[in-house]
């Protein structure tokens, strides 16, 4: 099967809970995910609209976001942008790692590590406004 589904949500956390939702029922009725895999993906899901987010609220603004959930042939992907004039992934500073004393120094800034850990595809894409993350797990 295939499906798309499009959302706009206001940059406030009570609306993970339905994107997170939207996200299960598009893989139980469109695609053929492991439901641990639906599992990493909700909460990659989850880690790329709270820095959506955060950088939203920085920038001073209420833009929604826009979230794409993708199920066709052998994947499910979710795309989510954010209007808050984008980031240099290669700017960022660099975490330590787990075992290392001075990650315990990090109390945020982890999104990024995480969701690279649970899906099988992140890119980050500067737009002329903002940033997309899209994620993908194979099917």
């Amino acid at each position: 099967m295939q499906g798309v589904v499009e959302l706009r949500i206001p940059p406030r956390p009570e609306h993970l809970a339905l994107v997170r939702l939207v996200v299960e029922r598009t893989a139980a009725v469109d695609a053929d995910v492991p439901p641990r895999r639906v599992d990493d993906l909700r909460l990659a899901v989850s880690e790329a609209c709270a820095n959506a987010f955060d950088a939203l609220a920085t920038a001073g603004s209420e833009a929604p976001v826009e979230i794409w959930i993708e199920a066709r042939a052998g994947i499910l992907a979710v795309t989510v942008t954010d209007h808050a004039g984008g980031f240099d992934l290669d700017a960022l500073e660099p975490i330590p790692p787990a075992t290392h004393p001075s990650r315990l120094r990090h109390e945020r800034g982890l999104g990024i590590s995480i969701m690279r850990s649970l899906v099988d595809e992140v890119t980050f894409t500067r737009t002329g406004d903002g940033t997309t993350v899209r994620l993908v797990v194979h099917t």
